[in-house]
């Protein structure tokens, strides 16, 4: 049979067990916690990061396309720009201005 000093000590021993075990788990709550919030963060940059990325490869996709498409636009722009001057004469074809008239003696 134990001793009273032997299940003395092993109460004891298991009290501090059990704080230790009470104060680990604490411990890797706080850490898991720590984990979660560092991760959303570090997925929050990346996100913007990527975003910024897509953004100027668009601006260079689209730039690359002006450049090389630039007698294309320049002759729709050409057109758009004739055809307003069309418009502004209501229509009627763009001529030489009428001769004044001649007076025949």
């Amino acid at each position: 049979m134990p001793s009273l000093v032997d299940s003395l000590g092993s109460f004891i021993s298991s009290i501090f067990g059990a704080i230790t075990a009470v104060l680990s788990s604490i411990l890797a709550v706080f850490q898991s916690l720590f984990s979660t919030v560092w991760g959303i963060i570090s997925s929050a940059f990346a996100a913007v990061g990527t975003m910024i990325s897509g953004l100027a490869q668009t601006f260079e996709g689209l730039l690359k396309f002006f450049l090389s498409n630039i007698v294309v636009i320049g002759a729709i722009v050409g057109a758009l720009f004739l055809y307003g001057v069309y418009q502004q004469r209501n229509g009627q074809p763009i001529t030489a201005a009428p001769a004044k008239n001649k007076k025949i003696n």
